[in-house]
């Protein structure tokens, strides 16, 4: 059984509530986006459960985020962890669906960590299918809703499974969107790609494209993952 708790170097990650624990791929994805991210007054994050992604990219940064999240149990849990969090003046929790939702404004920065799946086997609990599954947010929609809710100027980031590579830069072609950072990541050097990190513009421009390896052996992680968790991992 998972952890009823996460500890990182300056916040605490509860999730007994939330169906989508803390994963790795999901704490490098937000690491990962810390370094991509230019300054940035506005961030929105996607389905932000626990919070993660908010709190890490609160790190070393003077921004404002909106964290969005449909789930009634995990938003508490987001909640709790903001508001314990050396970040809580910054982050704001906001309980809703973001096919839904309305605001004046125009962020910088959208991320998520979206549903992975869609039409494979389902959970018997609906907290699990809504978190895991993208029977309320399908990948369309989500770029749909990013590209809405961002300025002119923005970033858009995703974290998505590996295998849905090639179908994320064809939506994102047609929201007009341009990646700029891709990061394909593998569990040690003698696996294949699982997951995929990307950074789209609302501009066109160059993109560069780069391989992350999360462990080098069984027992060590890689030098780059150290470099990208070491501020955030207890014991790196």
């Amino acid at each position: 059984m998972a952890n009823s708790y996460f500890r990182f170097k300056q916040f605490t990650i509860h999730q007994e509530n939330c169906a989508m624990k803390v994963t790795t791929d999901a704490c490098l994805f937000g690491a990962w986006a810390n370094t991509k991210i230019p300054s940035a007054e506005t961030l929105l994050d996607i389905g932000a459960g626990t919070g993660l992604l908010s709190l890490m990219l609160s790190q070393n940064k003077s921004i404002k985020i909106d964290a969005i999240e449909i789930e009634t149990s995990c938003h508490g849990q987001l909640c709790q962890n903001i508001q314990d969090s050396p970040f809580s003046s910054t982050i704001n929790a906001i309980k809703g669906d973001i096919k839904d939702w309305e605001t004046d404004t125009r962020y910088q920065v959208v991320i998520s960590n979206p549903p992975f799946y869609e039409k494979q086997l389902r959970s018997d609990q609906a907290g699990v299918n809504l978190a895991r599954h993208a029977d309320g947010l399908t990948l369309d929609a989500l770029f749909f809703h990013a590209k809405r809710l961002m300025s002119s100027q923005g970033f858009f980031y995703v974290l998505i499974p590996y295998y849905r590579k090639a179908e994320c830069m064809d939506m994102a072609s047609q929201f007009q969107l341009f990646p700029v950072s891709v990061a394909d990541v593998k569990q040690s050097p003698f696996h294949d790609p699982f997951r995929v990190m990307i950074q789209f513009s609302t501009s066109p421009g160059n993109s560069e494209t780069e391989t992350i390896i999360i462990k080098k052996n069984a027992s060590e992680y890689s030098d780059a993952f150290k470099l990208l968790l070491e501020q955030y991992y207890l014991n790196l």
